[in-house]
């Protein structure tokens, strides 16, 4: 099955709209009954779910880097477009002091000229579409996770104006928030993302305290739903949940403390309360069954954002 971007837009549409009417309190209601909408649809993707997670979420991507920036984003549009002078000069109002636009909007309205009621009022993109042509994106960049620069179909299948290509199949509406998706920036909209988890399965945020990374989780979610568990069924689930190596355990949430009396004042029930160290936060897997292959081979290292970061932390190898 597919799940069309559109569908996507619809809900960043709404969450938009309440934004601006100041009406942010009913976010979770919208989300509540979108997902309530489609719950065929989602059901049926299966371990595919990351690509509709990635969309929803795109900031978790940690291990995809573009190195697309609004400066860089706005020469890919122009030529998708075939933009002249005068509309991109348009494209890039955004850029006066004192307008309340971002490259989106103005995308949004170069759009809407060309945009005729011979075209569908919905365009055939999907977010598998979508999300195969940012790996391909990221495989290719220097900057992204070792594994995803090692996934040789995702590099192999991207090719130069393929993004272009992409913007030239979107509405308006889709363009809008393609470009956001592309940015990592939704803003003014923000998605609770433990509320897009817990509606999307509830057992989700348990999985992903265990396997912070959306390929596994969805992996291991439909491994649950094979042995025909349900979300009451905390303590069977539990048995799936397993840290694996190379896969980032989610950290705990952490609360700066003034005093240890402040400590208690905002803690319930069972927590832990340590010294603050000056430092850079890292979590370390070293896998025992290589130790005798180089310490680069056996030990991986994940930045406090959730990115890979072991190339860049070879200095803690001692």
């Amino acid at each position: 099955m597919t799940f069309p971007f559109g569908f996507i837009c619809d809900l960043l549409e709404e969450l938009h709209s309440l934004c601006l009417d100041g009406k942010q309190q009913r976010a979770k209601d919208a989300i509540r009954r979108w997902f309530a909408t489609h719950r065929a649809l989602i059901n049926s993707l299966g371990r595919c779910g990351h690509a509709l997670l990635s969309t929803l979420l795109p900031d978790r991507r940690t291990d995809r880097v573009y190195s697309i920036q609004t400066n860089r984003l706005e020469f890919i549009i122009k030529r998708s477009q075939r933009l002249g002078k005068q509309r991109f000069e348009r494209l890039r109002r955004y850029r006066q002091a004192g307008v309340k636009l971002d490259l989106g909007d103005c995308v949004q309205d170069i759009w809407n000229e060309t945009w005729t009621q011979h075209h569908l009022r919905r365009s055939q993109v999907t977010i598998e579409d979508i999300d195969r042509l940012l790996d391909g994106i990221a495989a290719n960049n220097k900057f992204s996770s070792p594994a995803l620069r090692a996934n040789k179909e995702a590099s192999g299948s991207f090719q130069s104006g393929d993004l272009e290509g992409l913007y030239a199949r979107l509405s308006p509406v889709e363009a809008k928030w393609f470009t956001r998706l592309v940015l990592k920036d939704y803003r003014p909209v923000e998605l609770d993302e433990s509320w897009v988890l817990q509606n999307y399965d509830a057992r989700l945020p348990q999985i992903l305290k265990v396997k912070d990374d959306f390929f596994a989780a969805m992996a291991t979610l439909q491994v649950i739903n094979d042995a025909s568990l349900q979300p009451g069924d905390g303590t069977k689930v539990l048995q799936y949940l397993r840290p694996t190596l190379g896969t980032k355990v989610s950290r705990v949430f952490w609360r700066k403390g003034r005093s240890i009396k402040h400590c208690l004042e905002m803690g319930r029930g069972r927590m832990s309360v340590e010294k603050k160290i000056d430092g850079e936060y890292c979590q370390i897997h070293i896998d025992l069954s290589r130790m005798r292959a180089r310490k680069e081979q056996c030990i991986q290292i994940f930045s406090k954002s959730g990115k890979d970061s072991t190339e860049d932390r070879k200095g803690l190898f001692g």
